[in-house]
């Protein structure tokens, strides 16, 4: 009995019947497009991983952060004032906690996360933070994730006075913005993530005045991002230089209050959790930051902080075993805030309250945030 089909001879067995043979190419050319489409996403998404190191290695080891020409003339300072309200109840230690929270990843890039888009909008006031605000839009791209920010500080109408001190019949308008976008990828071991910012300033409006702007970089590794319990981070943020002066003819040049940070948070409950950051930043003595998060009920967190120079700790250490009455006392200096976070449906609603550093104010911050 013959069992192949008429038209073929015996060494010409087909692996298909005819009527079904034209099917089978389709599905074989469908297959080899998808096999196209996954090994260019792959390639893709490996660029990006080295294009990110190579950034990394760019600014960590930039003339901008180590060179030290120009102490103490460090520009740009307003935009480390910018965060939510959530990171400042902190007093910026959570860099290494996961969170969708868009003023993470203004701390630490590698905490960029969420699904689908995402909206964010804070606003602070305050006698050193008066009409400052930021807005955030984050989505997905390909394995990673985009976030784009615009901060703004409105400084409003201040009044010219000549070299006598007489009043001018001048008034200028000083205001600063920038804007930002964050990208963040997950290497082998590591989640790693980079921002590029550009700045722009406007002093005075003066005939000899002119904008000054800068560029800088924010960069940030993450260990161990699946975990509730624990997970260390390592950032560099605020790593770049001004490119136009404030005035025409001027000196151009200045670095960035840049800085070094060490993070890491321990949970040991689901419904607490400490943050420890510890700063080097360029023009100052390191930091100490150390906050406190607890999820008061399902949709309430209490969030506490605290930041100190390590060298106002260790003399506070000292005046312990020391009984003369002029030791100097570290905790005059010392600067404290809190907050709460409220969430309902896909909406976050934070604030939090900062009192500054030797009698000098306090500072209030509100946000709502949410994806869809």
């Amino acid at each position: 009995m013959n069992l192949r089909p008429s038209g073929y001879e015996p060494d010409e067995l087909p692996t298909a019947p005819p009527r079904y043979k034209g099917l089978y190419i389709y599905k074989y050319r469908k297959k080899i497009k998808l096999c196209q489409g996954i090994s260019h996403f792959s390639k893709f998404n490996t660029s990006m991983r080295v294009i990110s190191l190579y950034l990394f290695l760019l600014f960590a080891f930039s003339h901008a952060y180590f060179g030290k020409e120009n102490e103490g003339q460090a520009v740009f300072g307003w935009a480390t004032l910018l965060h939510s309200p959530r990171t400042v109840s902190f007093e910026g230690a959570g860099s290494a906690l996961p969170s969708q929270d868009f003023g993470a990843a203004l701390m630490n890039p590698a905490l960029l996360q969420g699904n689908g888009f995402g909206a964010g909008l804070s606003w602070q006031d305050g006698d050193l933070a008066n009409n400052q605000g930021i807005a955030v839009f984050s989505h997905p791209f390909f394995s990673g994730r985009f976030q784009h920010t615009y901060g703004v500080v409105d400084n409003g109408e201040v009044e010219h006075y000549d070299e006598s001190g007489e009043r001018e019949d001048m008034v200028s308008h000083p205001m600063a913005q920038y804007y930002a976008i964050t990208a963040a990828f997950s290497l082998k071991n590591f989640k790693f993530g980079i921002t590029g910012r550009y700045l722009w300033e406007r002093l005075a409006q003066l005939d000899d005045s002119r904008a000054g702007r800068g560029i800088a970089m924010d960069w940030g590794f993450l260990w161990n991002s699946g975990s509730a319990r624990y997970g260390f981070a390592f950032m560099g943020r605020h790593l770049g230089r001004q490119i136009t002066p404030y005035v025409k003819g001027g000196v151009n040049g200045y670095a960035l209050a840049s800085e070094l940070a060490a993070s890491t948070f321990w949970r040991p409950n689901q419904n607490l959790a400490w943050l420890f950051e510890c700063s080097a930043p360029r023009y100052s003595p390191a930091v100490g930051k150390l906050g406190l998060e607890y999820r008061f009920a399902e949709p309430v967190l209490i969030r506490v902080g605290m930041q100190r120079e390590l060298i106002d700790v260790a003399r506070f250490a000292r005046s312990l075993f020391d009984s003369e009455e002029n030791t100097e006392k570290a905790g005059f200096y010392r600067l404290f805030s809190a907050g709460a976070g409220y969430k309902f449906w896909n909406f976050v609603l934070d604030y939090s309250y900062s009192m500054l550093i030797e009698g000098m104010g306090n500072e209030h911050r509100i946000a709502l945030s949410g994806s869809f």
